[in-house]
């Protein structure tokens, strides 16, 4: 996978967090508290200057009681 791809998906993943996190009223700290990802860590990844690894991701979606659910697609042609 190109890593313009990788950061695609990880766009749009960190997009809908990001989305999830303010719609429940959640701040950056509060997701800090509940994953241990450190607050500018999380500061970093939702402005994008980060490429998260799985495991953050993962982290930072359980931590608002969520899993992340990878799938197969046909690819666009």
């Amino acid at each position: 996978m190109a890593d313009k791809d990788r950061s695609f998906y990880s766009d749009e993943v960190i997009k809908e967090l990001i989305a999830y996190r303010k719609k429940h009223k959640l701040t950056q700290q509060d997701i800090s508290d509940r994953s241990g990802i450190m607050r500018p860590n999380i500061a970093r990844l939702e402005s994008m200057r980060a490429e998260p690894s799985m495991d953050v991701l993962s982290r930072y979606a359980n931590s608002m009681g969520m899993d992340i659910k990878i799938s197969l697609v046909k690819k666009k042609q």
